[in-house]
């Protein structure tokens, strides 16, 4: 017999009765992520940083959204996926870091069959940037 080498990103997830897409098809939602938060404001010495860790299941995304005085930058840790930056899409991968400025609309979205993860990192710009203290919803 011959060797053989698989790979993740090539390979179909099972079907049928409680996969994560049967699950998907029963919810009709196909925004499901987890975000676990590594430091809050309240944490740090300036009260300015936020930094999670976001897991975007396969065949899902985030909402979407923009926060005005905040700046934030996503590290990927692992998959790949669909970053989308105000009119722009393109692919992000692991390894990639994506600069997200303050007030652009973004969104994630994972259309591959491995879950999406990356580390973010929220900045909140002071009055000396023209911007006011808020906080990200």
């Amino acid at each position: 017999m011959s060797y053989k080498k698989a790979s993740l990103y090539q390979c179909s997830p099972e079907t049928g009765k409680n996969t994560f897409g049967d699950v998907l098809a029963r919810i009709g939602n196909n925004v499901v992520r987890d975000t676990l938060m590594l430091l809050r404001p309240e944490e740090t010495e300036t009260g300015r940083i936020n930094v999670g860790y976001t897991i975007i299941y396969p065949h899902c995304s985030t909402r979407g959204h923009e926060h005005a005085p905040l700046e934030e930058v996503y590290f990927v840790t692992s998959g790949k996926g669909i970053m989308e930056i105000g009119p722009d899409r393109f692919e992000i991968e692991n390894g990639d870091a994506v600069y997200i400025p303050g007030g652009e609309f973004h969104r994630a979205e994972n259309p591959f069959d491995l879950p999406l993860e990356y580390v973010w990192v929220t900045v909140k710009r002071d009055a000396e940037h023209g911007e006011e203290s808020g906080t990200c919803s």
